[in-house]
């Protein structure tokens, strides 16, 4: 048996938000936290950020769990140089404590080793989530709408039956569908778009968010916008009218508010439609089948495309408590680290 730690912090650093979840010996969450920080605006904050996350808890005798998507940030040159800055900003920031990185083969390493092979360690947070999943469904698909992606994964045996290990693999074999709840961008939805009784192409420009149609069809509340509007406007049903009037070069003295419901409705059922596209792929292999464990901030979003590609729905609540529910992939990185210290030959 390795070391014995008093607690477990887990990480899932992204592009837009990091993450951090703490959970004791017995995998109870102590506390979590997140933090919307763009990384490629001043990826040097990145030491103040993990501080700052941490900043109310005890670190004595801590272990952290290391997950990213933060890699692949254009502020980096390569994935290699992102996966190197993150890992380099946690071994500064946090000396002396057991920092270990979970790898895209599922294997626990630490940093200083991860350093030496950065590629393996790209874009993994995924993985202790869906490990977590698959504890508890056996066989089934997990799918999980984030605000940026969604995640499509085969679960067989409770063990993760998926065909791509990297991101470039994975939206190859539709384990990986790059639409999200939020930052989307409606033009790579749409080329034209329903506007009273005709159809209007759409501008493209960075005008609009995905976030924008469900703040106006008040499927989302403001609080969950977790992004920096385009135009850096108000959040709240008329800012997201206002850049979606601009998807068809108008603007709000133009078109009233309701005027866009169609148009964003439109919007929502061709992102739902690239899921059910990517379900359907996934489930065409042999072996794969529901049901379906649907998480995420797009969780409405990922139900219907599971019902629409003849999935049953499980219920999540049983495998996901609400304590965890907001930062599920740093709270799983924790406890699949956890696992792995108390017993790394059965991890």
């Amino acid at each position: 048996m390795l070391k014995t730690y008093d607690v477990i912090v887990g990480w899932d650093i992204g592009g837009v938000q990091s993450k951090y979840a703490c959970i004791s010996g017995d995998f109870a969450l102590l506390s979590s936290k997140d933090m919307t920080f763009e990384i490629w605006r001043d990826p040097n904050k990145l030491s103040t950020v993990l501080e700052y996350l941490v900043s109310d808890i005890s670190l004595s005798n801590t272990a952290m769990a290391i997950t990213m998507t933060a890699e692949l940030s254009d502020c980096f040159a390569t994935k290699a140089e992102g996966v190197r800055f993150v890992l380099d900003a946690f071994i500064n920031t946090f000396p002396g404590i057991q920092l270990m990185c979970l790898g895209t083969d599922e294997r626990w390493v630490p940093a200083e080793k991860a350093m030496g092979d950065p590629i393996n360690f790209a874009a993994t947070n995924w993985i202790a989530a869906a490990r977590e999943i698959a504890r508890s469904i056996g066989d089934g698909i997990w799918i999980d709408v984030g605000s940026t992606t969604t995640d499509i994964i085969p679960i067989k045996e409770n063990a993760l039956y998926v065909r791509g290990r990297n991101d470039t693999d994975r939206l190859r074999f539709g384990e990986l569908v790059y639409t999200g709840l939020i930052r989307s961008n409606p033009n790579a939805l749409a080329s034209r778009l329903p506007f009273r009784g005709d159809w209007y192409r759409t501008s493209n420009e960075y005008f609009a968010v995905m976030g924008d149609c469900y703040l106006l069809l008040g499927e989302i509340d403001p609080k969950d916008y977790s992004c920096t509007p385009p135009d850096s406007g108000s959040v709240n049903a008329e800012g997201a009218a206002r850049r979606l009037a601009r998807l068809i070069c108008a603007d709000a003295s133009l078109i009233k508010p309701e005027d866009l419901l169609p148009l964003a409705g439109y919007l929502r059922e061709r992102q739902i439609g690239l899921i059910v596209d990517a379900l359907y792929q996934v489930c065409s292999q042999p072996h794969v089948k529901g049901p379906a464990a649907v998480t995420g901030a797009g969780q409405s979003l990922g139900i219907q495309a599971a019902l629409r590609a003849n999935l049953s729905i499980l219920n999540t609540e049983a495998i996901i408590p609400d304590v965890v529910k907001k930062h599920f992939p740093a709270y799983a990185a924790a406890k699949d680290l956890a696992i792995y210290l108390s017993c790394p030959s059965k991890s």
